[in-house]
């Protein structure tokens, strides 16, 4: 992969990956800040790339990670933030739990991928399509899919 290439990358996804660094630390400087830190990255180690389709996955990956760290060194200064505080709410806990188990239940990975971006990462589905690979088709087809899920199991449950 070239650095030419990387800019494309840069002017194809930036906003996906710059919208999912804004989802975690909240600040549209510091979004853009880690943004623009994970493609230098990419930028160093583009030499070393071979698949272009699987570098899309490394840049959210990567981004991911990047805005994580973030916020823990940010906590080791400011503290509690809110975040976190929101986060202690039981039913807000008690939800998230019970999205997980939902996710972990269906064996098909794309439509475990297509729901965890919908419902959790609460990506469009043109960015679920840059990170996973599926078309905007697909990703409603397998967003069907999970709905079906959830009946299922509110008809077992009798919800």
């Amino acid at each position: 992969m070239t650095a030419d290439e990387v800019q494309g990358l840069y002017e194809q996804y930036g906003f996906v990956i710059y919208g999912r660094c804004l989802r975690i630390l909240h600040d549209e400087e510091d979004a853009r800040d880690a943004m623009q830190s994970v493609f230098l990255k990419l930028l160093e180690h583009c030499g070393r790339i071979r698949d272009r389709k699987s570098v899309v996955t490394w840049i959210y990956s990567a981004a991911t990670n990047h805005c994580f760290n973030v916020r823990r060194s940010r906590k080791g200064r400011e503290g509690i933030d809110a975040d976190t505080v929101a986060g202690a709410d039981p039913n807000e806990r008690m939800e998230a739990r019970s999205m997980v188990r939902l996710l972990l239940d269906i064996p098909d990975r794309r439509v475990r991928d297509a729901a965890y971006y919908t419902f959790v990462e609460q990506l469009d589905q043109r960015e679920i399509g840059v990170v996973t690979g599926q078309s905007p088709a697909t990703v409603r087809r397998n967003l069907a899919r999970f709905k079906v899920h959830v009946e299922g199991i509110r008809r077992k449950l009798g919800v």
